[in-house]
């Protein structure tokens, strides 16, 4: 874990660059504290640039659906991710 630690704080480092040059409205604000703090629960924080929008979709539909989201919660993570996303 502890060879990890420099990746996942650059990695948490990189989000926070990359959305914050974004201006969110309240919905990607909603998405993004979602995506932060349940996504990290079991995975790491995927960089959104990982993922197309449509791979983010479907992910974000599965998981949230698992999670018990709302409908939208989970339009509010597509949305965030949608729109940091570079793909």
């Amino acid at each position: 874990m502890s060879n990890l630690m420099p990746l996942i704080i650059l990695i948490a480092l990189m989000l926070v660059a990359c959305s914050e040059s974004v201006q969110l409205n309240a919905q990607q604000k909603q998405g993004k504290k979602i995506f932060e703090s349940l996504c990290d629960k079991c995975h790491n924080l995927i960089p959104p640039s990982n993922h197309t929008d449509a791979e983010w979709a479907k992910a974000v539909n599965l998981y949230g659906t698992k999670l018990k989201l709302q409908q939208s919660e989970k339009n509010a993570v597509i949305d965030y991710l949608s729109l940091v996303n570079d793909k």
